[in-house]
């Protein structure tokens, strides 16, 4: 199953696959909203996807062309997408401007706040955060409701997948929920209510698919992620107002993000980096190692990965492609090994006509796939094919420091006179066992290992390949870490914020309130404050003024109070409570 997901999502890059999955959303939520299910205006929320676009793209390549770099317009195209995913989907002038005014500052974040060449902060939560603090627009989250919920949580899935963060974005919804159930029956409300409330009506499955795990802000390590996530899942319903001159800070979901972006920050400041390509040699036929040196020193872990970006006329896998290195933390470069095929990507092509001198921006380097540190520790290392680089640069630094282990390297060549990196494997006092595909079997492993249950197992190559090699571990009694080659990530993001929805007609937005009490909140849209000038000069956070109602279990209407405008008493509609009345006094 495993296998057939990959090798479906594999076709394209992680960049296209949340585009795709961004364009599902959205487009679900224009028929949603075409056939009345839930309360979007459709042409509205394409009128906002249109500006956000051409805002968020447009500003880039100004920045781009200004700091003198190649900018990656697939990355615009998310930011502004998720934009769309968050603001008011209204074709009203105001709603339009503060949706133009998020997509330029997020792009502009970008180059703005950084840490010596990589952005700090999730761009699309900045742009809506700062937009929003400044009275542009506010954060409304319209996708989080019961119907939107099957598509946003499939494509959350695949894309949880494809990085092998599932567990991340886990901690991050157990911990957000965890939090509003607990302020929920802490004040004597049914506790499944209030978790089906939590998990359905709220944006938490989308901020943890599409927002929470964006690599350039998540920090490297399994331990750090969890603890962006925690945070994050803290504070995104824990009610709080921070003022500021005539302003207030008050506790969202975008808000929730960046505080977790900073703690990654501080946790781990990693910084993007430059390679010049030295030289190259071929491993075999259709594999080759290039060999870099950094612009300035990369401290990595022995078994990381780092991602290259590689400015060309992409195909549809991208600019921007994962490789593991193969060269220890100790040597005075920085290697990858690789096939380059006729027939394979154009970036594979564009790297494979790099000549020396050459320089490759690399964004990141991260990953968890690294050796324990009790050096009693037996291992066996199972490779398939160019999957064994990881294992290179790990038993290179174990020879560099001369450090003995006990590991079997079961190698699984492509072909079989190729034995990639097996005299480094071996300069470590590897035991090397060498079968074909088809034999990567438990009970291969057994005969060739026979104390297979007492060993530390990592897996690396092939969807294919460590799709066999992990079935055959579980057979034989272990559990192994993995690392697939075509993506190079390891198994092992007082105004309410919470569930939002754009009211019809464009005449507000209503926010399910973060308190599980049900209470809801109602805030006038900018452009009504010159209707009522009597309340003009009033401050509240964004600059809107606030209705406060309460609600109770009957039928609901579907129009937007105007009386509310008056101060009069009203009914309103809350859809993300099944079957509700909200009487509101402004």
């Amino acid at each position: 199953m495993r296998a057939a997901i990959d090798a479906v999502t594999g076709r394209v890059s992680m960049y296209r696959l949340t585009v795709l999955a961004l364009a599902a959303v959205l487009v679900m939520g224009v028929v949603l909203g075409a056939v009345d299910v839930i309360g979007v205006d459709p042409l509205g929320l394409l009128g906002v996807i249109g500006v956000v676009l051409v805002a968020t793209i447009g500003a880039n390549e100004i920045a781009a062309r200004l700091a003198r770099v190649v900018p990656h317009r697939e990355s615009s195209i998310i930011t502004a997408l998720i934009i769309a995913c968050l603001v008011p989907p209204q074709a009203t002038t105001m709603s339009l401007i503060g949706a133009a005014a998020a997509g330029v500052i997020a792009a502009l974040s970008k180059y703005l706040i950084v840490w010596r060449g990589r952005h700090i902060l999730n761009p699309a939560a900045t742009g809506v955060l700062v937009a929003g603090f400044f009275g542009l627009t506010v954060g409304i989250w319209w996708i989080g409701t019961a119907a939107m919920l099957p598509v946003v949580a499939l494509g959350a899935l695949l894309l949880l997948d494809r990085t092998r963060r599932l567990d991340v974005g886990l901690v991050f919804i157990a911990v957000a929920t965890a939090v509003y159930v607990g302020r929920g029956i802490s004040i004597g409300l049914p506790a499944l209510d209030v978790l089906s409330n939590a998990l359905l009506l709220t944006p938490v499955v989308f901020l943890a698919g599409y927002m929470l795990t964006e690599p350039l802000t998540l920090p490297p390590r399994r331990w750090q992620q969890w603890l962006v996530a925690a945070v994050a899942g803290l504070i995104i319903y824990y009610p709080f107002a921070i003022p500021i001159g005539p302003y207030a800070l008050i506790n969202t979901p975008e808000l929730a993000l960046v505080v977790g972006n900073i703690v990654g920050f501080a946790v781990s400041r990693r910084r993007g980096f430059a390679l010049r390509l030295v030289d190259s040699r071929p491993l075999s036929d259709s594999a080759v190692e290039l060999r870099f040196t950094p612009t300035r020193p990369v401290p990595f872990e022995a078994g990381q990965w780092l991602e290259l970006h590689l400015p060309h006329r992409a195909d549809v896998r991208g600019t921007r492609r994962v490789f593991s290195i193969a060269s220890a933390p100790s040597a005075d470069h920085v290697a990858i090994g690789t096939r380059i095929l006729a027939e394979g990507s154009s970036f594979k092509r564009e790297l494979a006509a790099l000549e020396p001198g050459s320089l490759v921006r690399a964004t990141q380097v991260s990953g968890d796939f690294v050796l324990p540190a009790d050096a009693r520790t037996p291992l066996l290392l199972l490779a398939g094919g160019i999957g064994v680089t990881p294992f290179a640069s790990q038993l290179a630094e174990l020879a560099h420091h001369g450090h003995e282990r006990d590991v079997v390297a079961v190698m699984v060549p492509s072909s079989p006179d190729e034995h990639l990196y097996r005299e480094t494997l071996e300069q470590a006092g590897a035991r090397i066992v060498v079968l074909d595909r088809d034999e990567v079997t438990v009970d291969a492993l057994r005969e060739h290992v026979p104390d297979i249950r007492q060993r530390r197992a990592y897996v690396s190559g092939s969807p294919a390949v460590v799709a066999a090699g992990a079935a055959a571990l579980r057979a034989a009694g272990r559990s192994a870490c993995a690392r697939t080659t075509s993506r190079g990530t390891e198994t092992l993001r007082s105004r309410p914020a919470g569930h939002p929805f754009a009211v019809r007609e464009g005449r507000g937005s209503c926010w399910h309130s973060p308190d599980p009490s049900a209470r809801l909140s109602l805030v006038e849209s900018p452009r009504l404050n010159s209707r009522n000038p009597a309340r003009e000069g009033v401050r509240h956070p964004g600059g809107r003024l606030p209705c406060r109602c309460s609600s109770t279990r009957s039928a609901s209407s579907t129009a937007w109070p105007a009386a509310c405008l008056t101060g009069a008493r009203a009914r309103v509609s809350c859809p993300w409570i099944s079957t509700a009345t909200a009487t509101t006094s402004c």
